[in-house]
């Protein structure tokens, strides 16, 4: 089961959401009150230690007030317990009660030891006391009076817990209400951030699928980002390379059918022809050297195709040597003698040296040479010639074959190297070619990171330049060396 990214996105957000409110709720709550519980027990300090400054100095102990001062002292204690919300207490050594702030149910003449005995061991208590007139649960503030380390008493105040928890309570409803609005407004961003980052995908997805189908004309959407401006030019190369691989694919399927079909249907007609008794027994021999010229052509023409093949697939595997590349040239041109003589074609061999030793894959590059040269001897006018030179320039050798035959038009040059490929002034003059030549010589070139070139002229002839890495050049070097198809 797949699940979506707006799917993660929500889910996500949403348990987010959820645990940062609990936390926020809880601890919130918990935290709050733990600071307004210690707020207010530093308040009552401040207030006892106050409280004691003025009315306990010099006291050796409690009940030594006088009437008068100890009315001024309750009263005072009574008003305290108005403004603060809090109760007090004026307690002996043995935990008595001498005074109570309270009007109401005082606990005056009570023993705090019998609420709790562990009431006055430390300087705050929080918990419960056995008292109907005290609350539930709360907070004490006991505040030792004593002169020359005597203890005389002790001055207690007390305040409601619950009170401070209501107010702890209070404040986290009004982050609870703050969040909420967060909350809505993250909501708000997350739908922006939606159709900003999603929707484009989708978009982008349902584009891709149309591109996939073949609808290669599809627009694509633009966005102001760089990364969807990157993404989208990356899919519009691909879309664009599919695309011409697709127009390739259609063409190559083509241009393959077509070189096959018509050997085939040479060769099926013939054949039943002779089979049939229309070609007479005498002539037969005439339309076998056809046919076996068509076939030729076939397994000529599947060996390049298969060649293409692992090349595109395994790439080149190169076999580097030093070797002698006027030695390869000779032995290349002299096996077009018979179809030179044939044309009366000549073949000038102009050598910048009597040798040029280079690093490269011997076989590959005869490969190379024997396709120019091919290619020259095909398209060269009868009683022309055929330059081949050599020539070192920056530890580079750069062969040129060069041809005076019917040329290439302009706009071709760029497509000489495509599969299949064949110039209109070409068809006429090749009746044999696949097309395949040239793209397995420049495969083979590059192949060696080298580079290979063509220029022509309409009507006046093409040359073919590659260049080969020097590996040893002879010091007695020549301006030319040049022979003649004749001499080798």
């Amino acid at each position: 089961m797949k699940i979506s990214i707006r799917t993660i996105y929500v889910t996500t957000f949403l348990i987010l959401a959820t645990v940062m409110f609990i936390l926020i709720h809880f601890l919130g709550v918990h935290q709050i009150s733990q600071s307004l519980i210690s707020d207010r027990k530093a308040a009552l300090y401040e207030e006892a230690s106050a409280l004691s400054g003025r009315y306990f100095f010099n006291v050796k102990s409690i009940n030594e007030f006088d009437d008068y001062t100890e009315d001024a002292l309750r009263e005072r204690m009574t008003s305290l317990q108005v403004m603060s919300h809090a109760r007090y207490f004026l307690v002996d050594t043995t935990g008595r009660i001498s005074i109570d702030s309270a009007d109401t149910q005082s606990l005056e003449g009570q023993n705090f030891n019998d609420l709790n005995p562990t009431f006055l061991d430390n300087d705050t208590y929080i918990g419960h006391l056995k008292s109907d007139s005290l609350p539930s649960e709360i907070l004490s503030v006991i505040y030792p009076l004593s002169e020359n380390s005597n203890l005389n008493g002790y001055l207690v105040i007390m305040t409601s817990l619950a009170d401070l928890r209501s107010n702890a309570h209070l404040l986290v409803r009004k982050l609870d209400v703050c969040f909420v609005l967060f909350f809505l407004f993250l909501i708000l961003i997350m739908v922006q951030l939606y159709c900003l980052t999603l929707h484009p995908i989708r978009q982008l997805s349902q584009t891709i699928r149309e591109y996939c189908t073949g609808h290669f004309d599809r627009s694509m959407i633009h966005l102001p980002f760089q990364e969807y401006s990157k993404l989208i030019k990356s899919i519009e190369d691909l879309a664009t390379f599919s695309q011409n691989a697709n127009s390739y694919q259609k063409d190559f399927v083509a241009n393959v059918s077509h070189d096959f079909r018509s050997p085939l249907t040479n060769i099926k007609g013939y054949i039943g022809a002779m089979l049939d008794g229309t070609i007479p027994h005498e002539i037969q021999e005439k339309y076998l050297k056809i046919i076996l010229m068509e076939t030729n052509r076939l397994t000529k023409l599947t060996e390049q195709l298969l060649e293409l093949n692992k090349y595109e697939n395994n790439g080149i595997l190169l076999n580097y040597t030093a070797f002698d590349i006027n030695e390869v040239i000779r032995n290349a041109a002299s096996s077009f003698e018979k179809r030179c003589t044939e044309k009366k074609i000549s073949i000038h061999l102009m050598f910048g040296s009597p040798s040029f030793f280079v690093d490269a894959d011997r076989d590959k590059i005869s490969q190379v040479v024997h396709n120019l040269i091919d290619n020259a001897v095909k398209f060269s006018s009868t009683d022309s010639s055929i330059e081949i030179q050599t020539a070192e320039q920056k530890g580079k050798i750069f062969v040129t074959v060069s041809d005076h035959g019917i040329g290439i038009p302009e706009e071709s040059l760029p497509h000489i190297w495509d599969r299949f490929y064949k110039t209109d002034v070409s068809r006429g003059k090749d009746k044999t070619g696949s097309g395949l030549g040239l793209a397995i010589t420049r495969e083979i070139v590059e192949a060696h990171h080298e580079y290979i070139h063509a220029t022509s002229i309409l009507g006046s002839g093409t040359d073919f330049s590659f260049s080969l890495s020097l590996k040893v050049a002879r010091d007695n070097k020549v301006d030319k060396f040049s022979v003649t198809l004749s001499s080798l």
